[in-house]
């Protein structure tokens, strides 16, 4: 009777325990100790805030009720080999946790300390160091300051209403470390291998690497990210770097200016999507910008490891460099407003995979009185099967298009401009406004706004054209 007495307790604990472990705990980072004044450095709270909510698996909600936490700290190695130059610190860095909201309000800013280091440093001086090998660069030369919020192998956790500062106007920047640029991490927010995860009205700027990083390996399931209400500006290599996964969902997002203040490091894109960790697909944004950064709005250059991303009703627009350059499959852009000039497209076998723009708006727009990049606004040579529906084309100071798929076997594999309307506001004497060879052109219209322009001709400059398909051309001129 003793026996089952104790049995019958022993499951009765057990069961308290493991619901006791499951139950919902809400606490403020104040409870961790930080003060969020501007001044003092609350890196600590928020390490000692991490530990909780590791330790129990997550499972709560972490409040940063309005204030500005200064964080961040670095150790020098003076001279150690084994260490980096200066070590930094990871402020809130979450494994293995499901079911974790991380919630500030508005006014609530993690602000990074002035005067961090990153890139190459002397280990034993603190100096800016310029000799690192940039192939295979030594890690006892490495500044590195750490990433603001870090989700490894999470599930089910939401991060809303935070300004995350990564202060790239006060670092001091050290030399080169990696082959481009400083490829160092100093993130504000990184996913790896995470499902579920929902980024909501956010603000993360300034940081000395990417504004946000998503990495998962792909799985036939979908990853189930979400990006919404997002801001990532003045970033200094990426506004969002997309580096593996199956499914992300981004709506209503900002990915402007990188690299235009503090460093530079290439690719330095509104939004790269690049396989490094493992096959990326299905991308979804729609209401997005991708404004005035130093590399292009959006870079997809890694070919078949990548497929099947949709734009809808986003804003590119290029002044330093390209506004689009896509070299992956199924990439199709509804609906938007293109300013500069777009590059490359997949060189597809079939109609699934080629780089599709409906119903897009095209001009060669100046932003803030900075002229847009490009010498043409299609400049795209070789991609087979690509496809321009329905589009308008505003040109004031640049040619149309470069578009060439000369290289093609078959009728069906050209490139296809059809249903579009061309409004040239300003011709040169002998400067064409297209440059097409071998392509569709079909059901066209090019209206010429320039009053000189038919005393001037009508030059394109087309080779292995249908005449059929060129002189249904619809030209107008104005008076």
């Amino acid at each position: 009777m003793l026996k089952h007495y104790c049995l019958l307790l022993l499951c009765i604990t057990g069961n308290y325990r493991y619901t006791m472990a499951q139950e919902n705990v809400s606490k403020t980072i104040q409870f961790f100790g930080a003060k969020g004044d501007g001044k003092t450095n609350d890196t600590e709270a928020f390490i000692k805030a991490t530990k909780f909510f590791n330790d129990r698996g997550g499972n709560g909600t972490l409040n940063i009720p309005k204030g500005t936490y200064i964080v961040g700290r670095q150790t020098f190695s003076n001279g150690d080999a084994n260490k980096y130059a200066y070590t930094g610190v990871d402020i809130l860095d979450f494994k293995n946790i499901n079911n974790l909201i991380i919630k500030g309000e508005k006014g609530t800013i993690i602000k990074y300390d002035d005067s961090l280091k990153l890139g190459s440093f002397d280990p034993l001086t603190g100096k800016v160091f310029n000799d690192n090998d940039l192939v295979r660069p030594l890690i006892k030369y490495a500044g590195v300051i750490g990433n603001c919020i870090i989700l490894t192998n999470c599930k089910n956790v939401t991060v809303t209403k935070l300004f995350l500062d990564g202060n790239n106007k006060s670092i001091q920047f050290g030399g080169r470390y990696g082959d481009l640029g400083i490829q160092l991490m100093h993130v504000g927010i990184y996913t790896k291998d995470c499902h579920s995860i929902l980024i909501d009205n956010i603000n993360t700027s300034h940081f000395g690497l990417d504004g946000i990083m998503i990495s998962n390996k792909l799985s036939p399931t979908p990853d189930d990210i979400r990006l919404s209400n997002v801001i990532c500006e003045y970033n200094s290599r990426q506004g969002l770097s997309w580096v593996g996964g199956n499914s992300l969902v981004v709506k209503n997002c900002q990915f402007n200016h990188t690299g235009k203040i503090g460093y530079y490091s290439a690719p330095g894109a509104g939004v790269d999507i690049e396989s490094e960790v493992g096959s990326i697909s299905n991308g979804f944004f729609t209401d997005c910008q991708f404004i005035d950064n130093s590399g292009c709005g959006m870079v997809s250059d890694n070919g078949s490891a990548i497929s099947n991303c949709n734009f809808s009703n986003c804003t590119f627009w290029g002044t330093t460099n390209w506004s689009v350059w896509v070299s992956s499959p199924s990439f199709t852009f509804n609906g938007c407003k293109i300013y500069g000039s777009i590059v490359h497209g997949y060189n597809a076998v079939n109609d699934k995979d080629a780089t599709r723009y409906i119903n897009c708006f095209f001009e060669d727009k100046p932003y803030n009185n900075k002229p847009p990049y490009g010498k043409f606004i299609i400049e795209c040579d070789g991609p087979r099967k690509m496809l321009f529906d329905s589009c308008t084309f505003t040109t004031n100071t640049t040619q149309v298009a470069w578009l060439n798929t000369g290289g093609v076997s078959s009728e069906a594999e050209k490139a296809t401009i059809r249903n579009c309307h061309f409004i040239i506001n300003k011709t040169v004497n002998g400067k064409a406004v297209f440059w097409f060879h071998n392509i569709h052109f079909k059901n066209n219209t090019v209206e010429f706004k320039d009053p000189t322009a038919k005393e001037k001709g009508f030059w394109a400059h087309q080779c292995c054209l249908s005449k059929e398909d060129w002189d249904a051309t619809k030209i107008i001129y104005s008076e």
